[in-house]
């Protein structure tokens, strides 16, 4: 996934598929921008061209019949003209500045990736690939400008100078004065060529270099990134003065400043101008020769000399401009691959239609049928042969080791992951046919790992920007925050945080997590999951927990997991896991009176740390 060093070895179809990629990424991000920027492009391209022409029409006037009719016409088309362009450029120029200015070119790349990070499923967003890719991006935009990000402001540069590099072309064969110069436009095409050969072939021997700078600079980028936090906030204030960590970070964060391959960078950028200009000098000088060659019989009429010698000096300027920016494009290829295969990345649930049912009342079965699971790139089985069914209504409470399955049961739950073999059934009816979202809206979830955002209570209780208040009171209640609530100084619209305001609330772990509750029961929906939400509290404070929010849901399908295997004698039934198999199913008295059994092993070693 990442970009490595079999990146060298990209073919040329490669590359330009990934560069056109980019194109098209980039006008998808902001559709207007590329067609503006060529727009602009073509006057930038013309409008000194167009100058010439007229000059050197001018000048032939001037120089022969001098007819003041024709003198006026041309230069009022010259004058005319150049003012409509100018207008169009201005108008173009406001709009490019407009859309591609840096930050927020980047700050849409942003949200575009944001948004695809939201929508891929599950299993890529918890991949780590996925997120050493993500990472790498964000610090190749940051720090270097690579990637999509080169290919916004790379364009500028290419568009323009292939417009010049046409129009100059066109001054000096099709359009010149008097028939031109013979052989011009042959002479300027071999010279093209040549140059451009050479270039590539200069540029080829370069890349690998300069790919391996970028490369290495990304890695610093990377580490800079990571380690800043750790001298910019309290995330390890304790521990760096404890254990006298100062200079370890300093060493640290001094490497990755990598000033050895920026050195070497501008050495390589200096060679590489340097060249192209030595080459654009050596076509000028050569033209130069053929115009006066052929300007030593007195037939080229003065206006010709003019537009010729004028085209030269632009075609020669463009000429380098687009071999450097064609370079620039070339290296940048490669830093394209990481967002395409992150922004192309496969589903991998099955897509169902099938609807579920909204009937008022309906109550919803779900059985595992001999499900077992593995981990993308894993053998090794996190779930083996399960077969469970959770009847409506019911209370299941699931007890285990870490490690036993028991969250990983709740992922193919929720669906977050498809099993690897056998069948999750909703009403019978394989949960891979219905539709992915219809079927997740049937559950509400608190993880142990639940997050909030530093928005408003109210917000985040609703998880949406738009909120009922009376419903979200309504549910702080039930999960008992509605003591805190009535501190809170602006009430739902409480910021919680400081992360981005500082008179934001700071809130407790155990007030986190009846907002989190909070947040399920909001959400109203049939089947409601408590995946250890509460493991950091007291064993009390967590049974107080649960039966609270037991008796708030009602009627609802429920689905408790703890580690603790007191906070759950209320359920109807207990599942007990162990190395990803279920090995017990019953009330707790039929359980721990199988003296023999898993569960009954779980309960006395825990109730041996409370006899004394």
């Amino acid at each position: 996934m990442s970009v490595d060093d079999r990146e060298v070895k990209l073919s040329i179809l490669e590359r330009l598929r990934l560069t056109g990629y980019g194109f098209r990424l980039a006008h998808k991000m902001t559709p207007s921008y590329l067609p503006c920027v060529t727009l602009r492009s073509l006057i930038i391209g013309i409008q000194p061209m167009l100058v010439l022409f007229f000059s050197a029409r001018i000048l032939n006037e001037l120089d022969g019949g001098r007819d003041i009719h024709t003198l006026t016409l041309l230069a009022a088309l010259t004058v005319g003209i150049m003012f409509m362009l100018s207008i169009a450029r201005s108008v173009l120029t406001r709009e490019i500045e407009t859309r591609a200015e840096w930050e927020r070119v980047f700050a849409r790349m942003q949200l575009m990736q944001a948004e695809r990070f939201t929508k891929i499923d599950y299993a890529h967003a918890e991949d780590s690939k996925i997120s050493e890719v993500l990472a790498r991006m964000d610090t190749q935009a940051r720090g270097n400008g690579l990637g999509l990000m080169n290919v916004f402001f790379l364009f500028i540069g290419l568009s323009e100078s292939f417009f010049s590099l046409i129009f100059a072309f066109l001054m000096m064969s099709v359009f010149s004065v008097g028939g031109g110069f013979q052989g011009a436009g042959d002479i300027l095409i071999i010279f093209l060529v040549t140059g451009t050969i050479i270039t590539l072939r200069y540029s080829a021997r370069e890349k690998k270099v300069l790919e391996n700078i970028y490369k290495e600079n990304s890695k610093a980028n990377t580490a800079y990134t990571y380690y800043r936090k750790y001298v910019s906030a309290g995330e390890a204030a304790k521990d760096v003065r404890l254990y006298n960590q100062s200079a370890l970070l300093m060493d640290i964060l001094k490497a990755s400043f990598n000033f050895k391959s920026w050195i070497s960078f501008f050495f390589f950028n200096g060679r590489q101008q340097g060249f192209v200009l030595g080459l654009n000098a050596l076509i000028s000088s050569g033209f130069y020769v053929f115009i006066g060659y052929n300007a030593l019989d007195g037939s080229a009429p003065v206006g010709g000399i003019v537009q010729s010698v004028g085209a030269i000096a632009a075609f020669s300027s463009a000429f380098g401009v687009f071999i450097y920016m064609l370079g620039r494009i070339w290296a940048n290829a490669p830093f394209m691959k990481p967002m395409r295969e992150f922004m192309t990345l496969p589903d991998i649930l099955a897509k169902g239609d099938k609807a579920v049912s909204q009937t008022a009342g309906h109550e919803h079965m779900i059985e595992f049928r001999s499900v077992s699971f593995r981990y993308p790139g894993t053998d090794v089985y996190a779930l083996r042969n399960l077969s469970i069914q959770f009847n409506p209504g019911e209370r299941v409470a699931v007890v285990g080791l870490n490690g036993s399955g028991k969250t990983t049961m709740i992922k193919l739950l929720c669906r977050l992951y498809d099993p690897t073999e056998g069948e999750i059934l909703l009403d019978g009816v394989n949960i891979k046919q219905y539709d992915c979202a219809q079927y997740t809206a049937l559950f509400s979830v608190v993880f142990q790992d639940y997050a909030l955002f530093p928005i408003w209570l109210g917000q985040n209780v609703a998880a949406s920007v738009d909120f009922d208040p009376s419903q979200v009171r309504d549910c702080l209640e039930k999960s008992g925050f509605t003591e805190r609530l009535d501190e809170m100084p602006d009430a739902l619209d409480t910021i919680l945080y400081k992360s981005f305001d500082e008179d934001g609330t700071q809130i407790s772990g155990g007030e986190a997590q009846k907002i989190a509750l909070a947040r399920a029961l909001y959400k109203n929906a049939p089947i409601v999951v408590l995946d250890e939400p509460t493991a950091a509290l007291d064993p009390i404070a967590e049974y107080e927990v649960y039966t609270t929010f037991e008796h708030t849901i009602g009627s609802k399908t429920a689905v408790f997991i703890s580690h603790r295997l007191s906070s759950c004698r209320f359920c109807a039934r207990i599942a007990v896991f162990d190395s990803g198999e279920l090995v017990q199913l019953g009330t707790h008295e039929e359980l721990l009176a199988d003296v023999q059994g898993r569960y009954h092993e779980l309960w006395e070693a825990q109730a041996g740390h409370y006899r004394g």
